[in-house]
């Protein structure tokens, strides 16, 4: 099978969540391609995976314009769609307003990918979000608050389903 991941991130989260999937997937002709520098075309594979950051409530600005210009593209495809975000519990309210609802509804899964809120990973103004990102988790009365991370076990989960293919 011929599998496009393609995704748009700031940090690095969706970065490497995407190029785990595609180790996982060594049977598989997979290209990863960041939107940030490329636009694949999606007629050359036969499943996509898309996705990545999410940033102030919505798809990091390269993958929101892919989007855009390939939404149908996508949708006529076998495809799965994830997210990267800090904000777990945000996570199916950010796929509902980030993601149509028909592309949703051909989505063979909405995956959620985990997300971190780390500041040496940003610059200028992000740095500052996330430095209060941070803190506000940090210093919360909820006993078990804790910081975010990337999830890989969701990652490996995606895997085990295309590699049946």
């Amino acid at each position: 099978m011929k599998l496009l991941i393609a995704y748009a991130g700031k940090t690095g989260g969706s970065a490497a969540m995407c190029g785990l999937l595609a180790e996982l997937l060594p049977n598989h002709t997979v290209t990863v391609c960041d939107l940030s520098k490329t636009a694949p075309v999606i007629e050359d594979h036969d499943y996509i995976v898309f996705g990545g950051a999410v940033r102030f409530a919505k798809l990091y600005r390269p993958a929101r314009r892919y989007l855009a210009a390939h939404e149908q593209e996508i949708a006529a495809r076998p495809h799965t769609l994830f997210l990267t975000c800090g904000f777990a519990d945000q996570f199916e309210n950010y796929a509902d307003m980030i993601f149509s609802a028909r592309l949703r509804e051909t989505a063979e899964h909405v995956v959620y990918f985990g997300g971190e809120l780390d500041p040496g990973k940003a610059r200028g103004f992000d740095r500052l979000l996330l430095r209060a990102a941070r803190g506000r988790i940090l210093e919360s009365e909820d006993k078990d608050a804790a910081l975010p991370g990337l999830l890989p076990e969701h990652v490996r989960v995606l895997a085990d389903d295309l590699r049946g293919r």
